[in-house]
């Protein structure tokens, strides 16, 4: 159970950006890990301004200079919107800085949710709460609403209210064969945990709002006042069609497709030949389940026949997994009942090999802590070979990578697609040249030009310019003088 108004939101706000990267199968964990190379935030805020991200950010970035240009691209978005930021920069979000990475998704709440997408709109915040007001004016009346804090929203009474104000009645101004008791006056405020829990489940149910705040979260008198307007603005912003009282006596449930969700991997990109997985969250489809009538279909189809298989984990959740064997573009379907789920129908490209997102650029990766005189030998030999060539003061060259300061993850990545782990390393166009000796080779057979395209380097930086790139890339003192 979680108590602490900071974890609540933070948990809120992680559930509020995995609700819109449903829909390119896609999902984070955790806030301060899985935003810093800014492949999220930019799907995420294009998914919310319907708009695309010039100029194009980086979808493999493996490198620190990727990582902070794909930020950047994000955060000059987001203010090209004419959303205010105090404070918010790249480093803070490369870095992990929770509290800033929480600004900024708040300032994108606030901005998309509670605003509306209007960057004119003034008093927001008291707009928001007019609409509840008027939503449950007898209510009101009683238990004045007067902000989004905890201890107003508590003991599940005002979210009761609310939901009976939404949840459509049929034409005798009833609910019929409707399984939630939403007459807030019969409430008992000791009961705060069951009423919220209720109150979060039959929005769910009835009025697609997705539960951003759990029944444990939102009974806390020290709830926190943003996760509140959170999940208060959905009910606002709500698909007019699923307020419309129904044509026949039954009220009509939210259609089970839309209550449930993919992501993973296997949804966005994967590598010909190797296997690949993706996750779907439909719990009314689980053995675990005692409503089995609920058909989960899936679909795979693209440049040649899949093989594929899909575990039920018991949870509600199942496991999808697959191994494309030709490169392209394929498909992924995922319906239930015969209805596509969010994100639905996915398009996943199938790459020929991994991509370290050094297309079209010259990289050398080393190390800084090796204790190999070879290595360290070799660095320095390669060093004043390239700089010879004047590489290092290409526009496409990307100043030398420490693989020891990569994530792992990144790191494992270069190990594997070179196929070695012998440094330095030399990727030419995101392809393997070789290592030291490669190249040494290269120059003394007069193909080392060719392969560097040195007489199409085009223009050259200054020296000068060159240290500022390598300032600006976070070089160290040990690296002042490379190429």
């Amino acid at each position: 159970m979680t108590t602490h108004w900071a974890d609540i939101q933070e948990k809120t706000f992680t559930r509020w950006i995995n609700d819109s990267l449903r829909q390119r199968g896609m999902k984070i964990d955790n806030v301060t890990d899985d935003l810093k190379d800014g492949l999220a935030l930019c799907n995420l805020l294009e998914i919310l301004s319907k708009k695309k991200i010039k100029p194009r950010f980086n979808k493999h970035p493996r490198i620190d200079i990727q990582k902070m240009e794909n930020i950047t691209y994000a955060i000059d978005f987001v203010k090209a919107q004419g959303i205010t930021l105090v404070n918010i920069g790249t480093t803070d979000i490369v870095g992990g800085n929770k509290r800033i990475i929480l600004g900024l998704i708040w300032a994108l709440i606030y901005f998309f949710e509670i605003c509306q997408g209007d960057p004119n709109h003034k008093n927001a915040k008291n707009d928001l709460l007019e609409w509840v007001r008027a939503q449950i004016p007898e209510y009101h009346a009683e238990h004045p609403i007067n902000n989004f804090k905890g201890k107003t929203w508590y003991n599940g009474k005002a979210l009761t209210a609310l939901c009976d104000a939404l949840v459509p009645k049929n034409s005798k101004g009833q609910r019929a064969n409707f399984d939630y008791d939403l007459d807030w006056t019969k409430l008992e405020s000791k009961n705060k945990l069951e009423n919220c829990t209720q109150g979060i489940d039959c929005a769910y149910d009835y009025l697609q709002i997705d539960k951003l705040l759990e029944g444990d979260e939102m009974c806390q008198k020290k709830c926190d006042e943003l996760s509140v307007m959170t999940y208060i603005a959905q009910f606002r912003n709500i698909n007019e069609s699923l307020l419309e009282a129904p044509e026949e006596e039954e009220i009509p449930q939210i259609d089970a497709a839309t209550l449930c969700s993919a992501y993973g991997p296997g949804l966005v990109e994967a590598i010909a030949g190797e296997g690949t997985e993706f996750f779907i969250q439909a719990p009314m489809c689980g053995s675990g389940d005692e409503n089995k009538e609920h058909d989960l279909v899936v679909k795979i189809e693209g440049p040649c026949e899949v093989d594929w298989k899909k575990d039920d984990n018991k949870d509600g959740t199942f496991t999808v997994s697959y191994a494309p064997t030709e490169p392209g573009e394929y498909t992924v379907s995922v319906t239930v009942d015969g209805n596509h789920i969010p994100g639905s129908v996915f398009h996943v490209l199938v790459l020929e090999d991994e991509s370290l997102g050094g297309e079209g650029k010259i990289r050398v990766y080393f190390s800084t802590t090796s204790s190999s005189a070879k290595a360290k030998s070799d660095r320095y030999s390669l060093e004043r070979l390239l700089t010879t060539k004047k590489v290092h003061l290409r526009s496409d060259f990307e100043p030398w990578q420490p693989v020891d300061l990569m994530a792992p993850k990144d790191r494992n990545a270069v190990f594997k697609k070179a196929g070695t782990r012998t440094l330095p390393i030399v990727f030419v166009d995101d392809e393997y040249i070789g290592d030291y000796d490669k190249l040494q080779g290269l120059e003394e057979e007069g193909q080392l030009d060719d392969l560097l395209a040195i007489e199409n380097q085009g223009a050259l930086l200054t020296e000068e310019e060159h240290l500022k790139r390598l300032h600006n890339q976070g070089a160290g003192e040990d690296k002042k003088t490379d190429s």
